[in-house]
């Protein structure tokens, strides 16, 4: 068993083979700039995380994909000129703190008209971030601003909601890079490795309970 698990360890913390493992999570549908995308009514953006606890800088509260996902959507509202949907209830670690309020703020401190930010303080995992965005909007036509690992699960859920939807992916964790390469362990590889099992899971629960 010791050995076993070393070599799983050694075998996970090596980037080409998260890269093996992410590749068709990240990379299996169409990439797309601003100058690609169809007219949409809105951008809709999915919660990620914030930091609640600790005495920390407002920018250190946001996790990486948080602030990639915002920043990507600020500047496709900028340039197509539509509003940006932010959903995420009350699931921090502080539970009087709602995500898609403080999401908000944020936008508007990076400079978007707050009548260009609907906040819906509804969600706590994807599916049911999806469901309020039903409930609460009847927009024909999407942009959705979310993470590259994330994108497959999140557009069948669309889908199930009948929300057109295309997808500007970002918070990438893979190279794309598929030519076999040997380095040292890395401990980031091992993360990555880690996430993309998840996600995998998260798909395999979603059709299995859900679909």
């Amino acid at each position: 068993m010791l050995l076993m698990g070393t070599f799983v360890l050694m075998v996970c913390s090596q980037p080409w083979v998260a890269n093996i493992l992410l590749y068709p999570l990240e990379y299996n549908s169409k990439l797309y700039n601003s100058s690609d995308l169809t007219k949409s009514d809105a951008i809709f953006v999915p919660a990620c995380y914030y930091q609640t606890q600790y005495d920390l800088p407002e920018v250190s509260r946001w996790h990486e994909c948080s602030i990639q996902r915002l920043i990507q959507a600020k500047i496709l509202s900028d340039e197509l000129k539509i509003p940006i949907i932010v959903t995420g209830g009350n699931f921090l670690a502080d539970k009087d703190v709602i995500y898609s309020e403080k999401a908000k703020q944020f936008l508007e401190m990076l400079g978007v008209i707050p009548s260009k930010v609907i906040s819906i303080p509804e969600g706590t995992d994807s599916q049911s971030e999806v469901d309020a965005l039903t409930h609460s909007l009847k927009y024909s036509s999407l942009i959705t601003v979310t993470s590259a690992t994330h994108q497959y699960r999140l557009a069948q859920l669309l889908e199930n909601a009948n929300i057109n939807s295309e997808f500007i992916q970002v918070d990438f964790q893979s190279s794309g890079e598929l030519k076999p390469f040997l380095t040292v362990p890395s401990i980031l590889a091992l993360e990555r490795t880690r996430r993309a099992i998840y996600e995998y899971l998260a798909i395999a629960k979603y059709y299995v309970l859900e679909k």
